[in-house]
């Protein structure tokens, strides 16, 4: 005896532990029989030819669709099988179990002592079917088995167990039709009660082409039957390949009993798979048509041999159907026989436009696959000028064709005809616009690429208009329509709950469309724009590029309430989401720039809290004083209740200051003041002792009043520059109604030199503020006066 092949050996080894193993995990309840087949199946039937493809795509597979290795017995172990029969006989079942057992260990595939177990078990039905299922597995040709198992699956209502019976019963008599029929029972059975589990089973599709397959030819009527039902289903479902197989199978097997409507179906399957030679083969052996052809060697450059084939005469009978002539001309144009298409195409010619239109077009779309527009215009023209054919498709193949063969001053006309037909058809609309360009008519071609609002939009088009309108400069409209492409996927906001929700959650559309549908709203609305579901992406780094290019436009523009739009919109759009920070500062940017101060409020808040700058500082008491609602206290307290900064005395005093708590506000500037004693400090301290005394329900005026008057004079003798201080003692003053000392400190600021001079800002000067106060002081008394200060500094 030659010695075993190591590989081989170390093959069958693993082969044997992986086989013990899948035995052990079924008969121990963790996989089902139907993952215990798959194993070796690789679970449902499939047509022999699938299963041959899959197999050479898939080599390396190293357990799905494996074919279970039957072993046979060696004559030791078919004696110790039959004195374990022999002891179950006898009623020694535990003896018989552990002879079983033994061939087990040694064997595994053996089917033997898995019948013999599950007869020792028939008092345990669910052991005793675990057994016969594993003997049935490992004699897979036992049809009656097969049977006997789908019937206790039935009984058992276990579907799915059935259906795995029935497909091995088929497996092992793919021709008895009866078995066909029950699997197809099954099928019917379960669609009526639990459609879901259809398709992990056995789709009826699949069943059909199955019997095809498996019927011999004497099935003949049987066969054509399921071949028409499955190719209608193939086709349904837009699977051209494989109803191109099933009609194949058909064929082979019985082709005299294809009707003419059967040939059409086939040929048309044929073209569609460009299987044009096996389709000539049809026509001559089912059709009576005649051709002749003749074999042409052709020798190129590089010394390639090839043989072509030149079909040269082709004879027709006259009763062939039209539209099987129109399927011949397609193969023999693909084929290259255009001298010989170029005879039959003027007989073809002659048919009623009206009632062949459909053939028309299928032999022009052969011709322009090709190449041959010439060819394909002879087929357009006719079918423009025909009114049942004056359609948008029609004129799209017409306007290519003559686009193909450069007479571009008709396409154009034709392009034009397609948007009357289809107003949004984005291939008509791209080509037009090339030809436009091309011929200088930048205005129009721009138009063109113009969609309409009210139909549904094309993305990528919409892309094509944005690189058009910024190459050609037209910006105010390239705003307007690259806004939409950035927002096409997200929704607008309705209420300020929804921007709450888009400034805490990221990616927040889902959670507004919760929020609408609780609030009893619809999620969408009738005005949303509808967009084309294309292919079309932007990357995340157009979409930035995109977004900082708008807001640049929009600002360039002044137009700060799109710009808070674009910037609010930016929070939802999914490819922004890793530069949410800097779209957070860009909204309050323009939330500032557009005063809407209580939306920036909510932004400079966060920004404050970490981020603690002189700028921030600056931004958070502008945005304060700038909102309406002035009670912030709250909030302000909590900002520096962890770090006592020193700018909380002004802000908690100017807050409680400007919301009338002139006591609080006086002991933060009071504390303030101790601590820096700055001009600022003094200056809001007087302002607000002064407004403690204006108020009739405080005592002793006269003492408020002298001590804001000596904060004054501190803030004056603190500050350096004469205008300024010299402008607010005038205020006080007149204030105070003290007006000949107001006039006085009013005359010194206009005398002064103006407070600065700054490249970016210009000159900082009080005069025309300090000029029109004065001219309210002397406008009652001395209009003389009143009218040379407002000649001198308040005219323009």
């Amino acid at each position: 005896m030659e010695d075993q092949d190591p590989d081989v050996a170390g093959s069958s080894s693993k082969n044997m532990e992986l086989e013990s193993e899948l035995t052990s995990k079924f008969l121990n309840g963790q996989m089902s029989f139907a993952e215990y087949s798959s194993e070796w199946y690789g679970g449902e039937d499939e047509d022999e030819n699938d299963e041959i493809e899959k197999k050479v795509e898939e080599p390396q597979q190293s357990v799905a669709r494996r074919r279970r290795r039957v072993n046979r017995l060696t004559p030791a172990l078919i004696g110790l099988m039959g004195e374990a029969n022999l002891r179950f006989a006898r009623g020694d079942n535990e003896m018989a179990e552990k002879m079983c057992h033994e061939i087990i260990k040694q064997v595994p595939t053996a089917s033997e002592p898995y019948q013999t177990l599950a007869q020792i078990y028939e008092n345990d039905p669910e052991k005793s079917l675990q057994f016969s299922l594993l003997a049935a597995h490992l004699s897979p040709t036992d049809v009656n088995e097969w049977l006997r198992l789908a019937g206790i699956s039935s009984q058992r209502n276990d579907p799915k167990l059935e259906m795995i019976c029935y497909t091995h019963a088929i497996g092992a008599d793919p021709g008895n039709l009866e078995i066909h029929m029950k699997r197809l029972d099954l099928i019917n059975k379960l669609e009526h009660t639990d459609t879901t589990l259809v398709p992990s089973l056995m789709s009826r599709v699949r069943a059909y082409h199955k019997i095809v397959t498996a019927m011999p030819p004497s099935q003949g009527e049987i066969i054509m039957k399921y071949t028409r039902l499955a190719a209608t289903l193939y086709h349904d479902d837009d699977e051209k390949s494989k109803a191109c197989k099933v009609m194949s199978a058909a064929y082979a097997k019985c082709p005299t009993l294809f009707s003419l409507e059967d040939l059409n179906i086939f040929l048309e399957l044929l073209i569609s798979q460009k299987e044009f030679n096996k389709c000539l083969e049809l026509f001559v052996a089912s059709c009576g048509v005649d051709i002749e052809a003749e074999i042409q060697t052709v020798q190129y450059s590089t010394n390639e041999i090839e043989e072509q084939t030149n079909y040269t005469k082709c004879s027709i009978p006259n009763d062939l159907a039209i539209d099987l002539k129109s399927k011949l001309l397609v193969c023999f144009i693909h084929l290259g026989a255009v001298s010989l298409v170029q005879t039959l195409l003027s007989d073809f010619l002659t048919n009623d436009v009206e009632k062949a239109g459909d053939l028309y077009m299928d032999i022009e779309e052969a011709f322009s696959a090709v190449g041959h527009h010439e060819m394909a215009m002879k087929l357009l023209e006719p079918l423009v000028n025909t009114p049942n054919f004056d359609l948008g498709a029609v004129w799209l193949k017409y306007a290519e064709c003559l686009l193909n063969l450069g007479r571009e001053e008709e396409a154009t006309n034709a392009f034009y005809k397609v948007l009357d037909h289809a107003p949004q058809h984005p291939a008509a609309r791209r080509k037009l616009f090339a030809i436009l360009e091309k011929s200088g008519h930048t205005e129009k071609a721009l138009d063109v690429l113009q969609q309409d609002k009210k139909y549904v939009i094309s993305p990528s088009l919409l892309y094509e208009e944005c690189l058009a309108l910024k190459k050609y400069n037209r910006m105010s409209r390239y705003l307007e329509v690259a806004e939409i492409l950035l927002c096409r996927a997200i929704t607008k906001y309705r209420h300020d709950e929804e921007l709450r929700i888009a400034c805490k959650q990221r990616s927040a559309i889902e959670l507004i469309q919760e929020f609408r549908i609780l609030k009893g709203e619809n999620p969408y609305h009738k005005d949303d724009l509808q967009f084309e579901d294309e292919n079309f992406k932007l990357t995340p780094s157009q979409e930035w590029e995109i977004y900082k290019e708008l807001l640049t436009l929009a600002h360039g523009f002044k137009q700060y309430v799109t710009m808070q739009r674009i910037s609010y919109s930016a929070l939802l759009i999914k490819g922004l989401q890793a530069h949410r920070k800097q779209v957070e500062f860009y909204i309050f940017q323009a939330c500032l720039l557009n005063k809407d101060f209580v939306h920036s409020f909510r932004f400079i808040r966060e920004l404050a809290q970490k981020n603690t700058t002189n700028r921030t500082w600056n931004l958070l008491s502008f945005v304060i004083n700038s909102v309406e609602d002035v009670t912030h206290s709250k909030f302000l307290t909590r900002l520096f209740q962890r770090d006592q900064h020193w700018v909380k005395n002004l802000f908690l005093g100017n807050n409680y200051l400007m919301s009338g708590r002139y006591l609080v506000a006086l002991k933060y500037f009071l504390e303030y003041h101790e601590q820096f004693r700055e001009p600022l400090s003094a200056f809001l301290i007087s302002v607000t002792i002064l407004s403690m005394a204006a108020q009739k329900t405080v005592d002793k005026h006269h003492n408020l009043i002298l001590q804001s008057l000596s904060y004054m004079v501190a803030y004056k003798q603190l500050r350096k520059y004469d205008q300024e201080v010299n402008y607010n003692m005038g205020r006080l003053y007149q204030m105070l109604s003290i007006n000949n000392l107001a006039i006085e400190y009013y005359e010194k600021a206009l005398a002064c030199e103006p407070i600065a001079q700054c490249d970016k800002h210009g000159t900082i000067d009080l005069r025309m503020e300090t000029a029109y106060n004065l001219f309210t002081l002397y406008k009652e008394h001395s209009p003389h006066l009143a009218r040379k200060i407002m000649l001198k500094y308040l005219v323009i």
